[in-house]
């Protein structure tokens, strides 16, 4: 609230509503993936679709607990996560089940979204496989890897190109190096991640994501702020309803090489910034 607009101006908050959620399985490129986006696209809540996948009650009949619980498998499984994510995000919204519980939200949810465990094992062949055969280009979804002899590229759908540098196929799995990571004093050299379908899967959702917010930020004027998945941008408050309808618009409206992907957002007028 210590972020104000000048006087006699406003702040129009717009963030993208399930942004992650919504990437995650167009990036997968698959009919299971397309099934979760319709959802989306129907306007129904996907929290609620959770639970009634879980509890086996009707939509209308979802309570609030059974919608919490819907949400945390969203949050916490999206990525690939198993049962300590999932108690991590319970921790932060108020959901405590037993072990038992755990594991049967768990199955219901992968069960009710077979694409998401697939897009992670296609990942994970695709940049394995990229890594046996240097200089040949490998699929996954949405997404094309390829290994150059020293550097695992990948390049997005916007066609952006990202890297895992210096990246290894070892007997465990496939590392790369972590250059922002402080190495130990008596390291000779930088640090090396564990590259595993979960990351890879977060890795370019979130890319992904970026490149949304881009290629909206290029189309929006009065822009002073973004956070995350959200922009903030200053107009006179007599232009603030007309301004939060653009924005909106904006938004709301996929590039070019994301037509298929549905998306939203809410929008808010602020005379502080708030959350």
């Amino acid at each position: 609230p210590a972020l104000i607009p000048a006087p006699g101006n406003v702040l129009v908050v717009a963030d993208w509503s399930a942004i992650e959620g919504r990437v995650n399985p167009w990036l997968s490129n698959c009919p299971a993936g397309e099934a979760k986006l319709d959802v989306f696209r129907s306007g129904l809540d996907p929290y609620k679709v959770n639970a009634t996948a879980t509890f086996g009650v009707a939509y209308d009949d979802v309570t609030g607990d059974m919608r919490q619980i819907g949400k945390v498998q969203e949050l916490a499984l999206g990525f690939l996560g198993g049962p300590g994510s999932f108690e991590t995000f319970g921790r932060v919204y108020g959901v405590r089940l037993t072990e038992a519980e755990v594991t049967l939200a768990i199955k219901t949810w992968r069960r009710a979204n077979p694409w998401a465990m697939k897009h992670g094992h296609d990942l994970e062949d695709a940049y394995t496989c990229a890594l046996r055969n240097k200089g040949h280009e490998f699929r996954a979804g949405r997404v094309l890897y390829q290994f150059d002899g020293q550097h695992l590229w990948y390049m997005l759908p916007s066609g952006r190109i990202l890297c895992y540098p210096f990246a290894k196929l070892e007997s465990d799995g496939v590392s790369y190096l972590k250059a922002a990571w402080k190495p130990a004093a008596d390291a000779t050299e930088w640090p090396r991640a564990r590259l595993w379908r979960g990351l890879a899967v977060e890795n370019i959702t979130q890319a992904a994501a970026n490149d949304l917010l881009r290629y909206a930020l290029r189309r929006l004027d009065g822009v002073v702020l973004h956070v995350h998945d959200e922009v903030v941008v200053e107009c006179p408050e007599a232009d603030g309803e007309r301004v939060a309808a653009e924005v909106e618009r904006v938004m709301c409206e996929p590039p070019e090489w994301a037509t298929e992907l549905p998306l939203g957002a809410a929008v808010k007028i602020m005379r502080r910034y708030g959350k």
